[in-house]
């Protein structure tokens, strides 16, 4: 009697890729970049680097009591308060890139009687919200736009910028520049870079009308706050809304494997998010929340399905960006994605990375390990050589 033949049920029929070998590069992929932050000097330069921002800001703009701004997941880069938010490595300077994004709260509301809603997505800040404002906002004006406090803001951080010593400067400052409504300082070591993001925010306490699922969040964790802030990101003086706040909490309750899949994608898909017109990596973040709310929790803990949550992630945006629509999912009606004329070349993108993700977690991985060489010759690339050879997963 014929046996039946017993079926690759580990196979990934798009990409022919083996789950077990993308489940390793992901882990790879995960070692390399702690690995990455191991080094003597990381933590150090790091704290030099933040130092620096907060000193610079506080000459432009009152520090609030413990200098914790809230910063937002995927905004220009990536980010949460104060932590490594993106890993990014760069085999032509052979160093890796560490970005924050910081929301500095410009204006502080109790609430939202200075603001008027112009859609699901944005509002309209009062011209009174901002009292007393610097003479570059005109009297006259009805509303504060986005432009008039990133045109204080920029240009106020741009003058205390020239007046830096750069003998006096603990890192190399290899930028300072406006960027669109944000200000974006480079600095860097011998083998890192650091960037800031710095994003003039509009702070106002409680929800916004319409606001759904947050308050579930709030009630099971005290410390998370119960309030929205205004993004410079909107057409015709308009603020886009976001939750930064809440959803820093939201990323900490993630399990492991759940975290790992989105700094993967987020590593695989980086510069193509962050290109000029693109939504940024904040897609990735809000696509992952949504696959949360129709799998089962016991799915999404397991950690050998994170390859398939991986190569499903993939797939989900390519087809939002093919549609051209992306639902935020605390604000019924609103649409990341609207008016975006890159979805078709974004999916294009997107679709190549899934039809090869193991080519592109090798790129991201084989990157990293030049980067870590490179930056410590001595005892860095001694422990990787051992760890190379005790590793079975690293691909050749």
């Amino acid at each position: 009697m014929a046996v039946r033949a017993r079926p690759l049920t580990d196979l990934d029929f798009c990409s022919g890729s083996r789950i077990e070998e993308l489940n390793k590069l992901l882990e790879e992929l995960e070692r390399r970049q702690s690995i990455a932050l191991q080094g003597k000097d990381v933590l150090h330069t790091c704290l030099q680097a933040k130092d620096l921002v907060f000193n610079l800001i506080a000459r432009v703009h009152p520090l609030t009591l413990h200098n914790a701004f809230p910063a937002l997941y995927g905004g220009p880069v990536s980010g949460s308060r104060m932590c490594v938010l993106q890993i990014r490595f760069g085999p032509s300077t052979l160093k890796f890139l560490i970005s924050y994004t910081l929301l500095v709260p410009i204006i502080r509301l109790p609430s939202s009687l200075h603001l008027s809603q112009s859609s699901p997505c944005h509002y309209l800040v009062g011209r009174s919200a901002w009292d007393p404002a610097p003479p570059v906002v005109g009297a006259g004006t009805v509303h504060v736009s986005p432009y008039d406090v990133s045109l204080w803001f920029n240009s106020s951080l741009l003058s205390e910028v020239s007046h830096l010593s750069e003998s006096s400067l603990p890192l190399s400052l290899e930028r300072a520049e406006p960027w669109g409504n944000c200000f974006s300082i480079l600095l860097s070591s011998q083998s890192l870079s650091i960037r800031f993001d710095l994003v003039p925010v509009v702070e106002v306490q409680g929800w916004p009308p319409g606001v759904q699922y947050l308050d579930e969040w709030v009630a099971e964790d005290s410390e998370a706050p119960k309030l929205f802030h205004l993004l410079p990101w909107g057409a015709g003086g308009q603020w886009r809304v976001g939750f930064p706040g809440v959803e820093l909490y939201m990323r900490r309750c993630l399990h492991p494997a759940l975290s790992l899949v989105l700094r993967a994608s987020t590593a695989v898909l980086g510069q193509i998010l962050q290109q000029n017109g693109a939504p940024g990596p904040y897609v990735v973040w809000v696509t992952l929340l949504q696959a949360c709310q129709r799998l089962p929790r016991g799915y999404l803990s397991q950690g050998h399905n994170a390859a398939l949550c991986f190569l499903g992630l993939l797939e989900e945006l390519s087809h939002l960006f093919l549609r051209g629509s992306c639902p935020n999912p605390f604000l019924p009606g609103c649409d990341l994605l609207l008016g975006s004329t890159r979805g078709p070349s974004l999916a294009r993108h997107v679709s190549e990375v899934r039809a090869h993700p193991a080519r592109y977690l090798r790129a991201v991985i084989r990157e990293a390990k030049e980067v870590v060489k490179a930056g410590d010759k001595g005892e860095r690339e001694e422990i990787e050589e051992k760890e190379e050879r005790g590793s079975g997963c690293y691909p050749s």
